[in-house]
């Protein structure tokens, strides 16, 4: 066992470059929990177009995000939301409803399972992430999943079609 696997973060730079790393090494399923999307770290092409390549390759994608609000980045044409809409079936974008959901601060960005980035403070990038420690990523995907079971399904980023 590690003595120590986590790797600090405190910089929008280096948790950019997290996001980077951590995409490239998704094969399968991807959690997102933030306040936002925020563009500095989720709306590159690279990340649109990995996601899309994964979910027109393995049938077994999934792919959700969570966001407290998502008017913003809807109005800006972000990739992750580019994505909810052109594969609805895989990538899949719900919004916190519950009051304790919504005073929900951090950012976690989860990987197939075993890797993952905590924020704990999105405003000044103060975080930390683990690569490949399933034992140390359970406890988020419980919880993410708890309030993903809680949330809605976000209306701000639905295609509509007429």
């Amino acid at each position: 066992m590690k003595e120590n696997s986590s790797k600090l973060l405190d910089s929008r730079d280096e948790c950019a470059a997290c996001v980077e790393t951590l995409i490239g090494l998704s094969r399968q399923t991807i959690y997102l929990i933030c306040a936002r999307f925020d563009p500095a770290l989720y709306n590159h092409r690279h990340i649109y177009d990995h996601i899309a390549e994964l979910v027109t390759k393995n049938r077994k994608t999934e792919v959700r995000l969570i966001a407290h609000d998502t008017r913003v980045a809807s109005r800006d044409g972000h990739y992750l939301i580019q994505l909810a809409q052109k594969f609805p079936t895989f990538v899949q974008i719900r919004t916190t409803v519950t009051p304790p959901d919504r005073k929900f601060s951090e950012n976690w960005f989860i990987i197939d399972n075993r890797s993952f980035m905590r924020i704990r403070n999105p405003l000044r990038y103060e975080g930390y992430f683990e690569i490949d420690n399933r034992l140390e990523c359970q406890p988020y995907i419980e919880q993410f999943i708890e309030i993903w079971d809680a949330s809605e399904l976000d209306q701000n980023t639905r295609r509509l079609s007429i």
